[in-house]
């Protein structure tokens, strides 16, 4: 059986674009052109602070939530303690005080991943841009500390496939 497991990465919350961290399920309105990405899709999987956008066979998926920022969350950048900011860049295992690490959200993910049933034969997840990255390293068999060394930025597409094993297609490409 082959399955196609398409990521669109979800719209940044304005919050930040100011540099500050969003609010736990914060999340920005979705784009209308983002339903005619979902048509094709034998089932829709989005997080569960989501609101559901009507498409057909969609589901909220709680393995598909923004990492948690803890106390971090609504706080600017610029308030934030110069080493704990520091630490939680170099670090992949540091969390903010009450939040998740990258470790945890990519360990979170990989379950997830590896028991996505393999059926139906495709799959499409609407989810923060950070999670689609976490599901692209889990696919890889990559560390946490890859997290910080892929690109893949809001309103776009990831395509992996699955055989055997997962495979990347395609990453980060911005939607049309």
């Amino acid at each position: 059986m082959n399955q196609t497991l398409t990521c669109l990465a979800l719209p940044a919350p304005d919050c930040v674009r100011r540099g500050v961290f969003p609010m736990h399920g914060e999340t920005c309105p979705l784009p209308a052109s983002l339903a005619r990405h979902v048509v094709d899709a034998g089932q829709v999987l989005f997080p569960p602070t989501m609101p559901a956008f009507g498409a057909r066979h969609a589901m909220p998926e709680p393995a598909l939530r923004a990492p948690g920022m803890g106390t971090w969350a609504g706080q600017s950048l610029k308030d934030l303690s110069p080493a704990d900011l520091a630490r939680w860049i170099a670090d992949a295992g540091f969390a903010p005080p009450g939040g998740e690490s990258r470790t945890t959200l990519l360990r979170r993910v990989a379950c997830w991943l590896e028991t996505l049933p393999p059926t139906p034969a495709r799959v499409t997840v609407v989810a923060d841009a950070t999670v689609v990255r976490a599901i692209t390293v889990a696919a890889l068999g990559g560390t946490a500390a890859m997290l910080s060394r892929l690109d893949i930025a809001p309103l776009t597409r990831t395509c992996l496939t699955r055989h055997a094993a997962w495979r990347v297609a395609v990453s980060g490409a911005p939607l049309p």
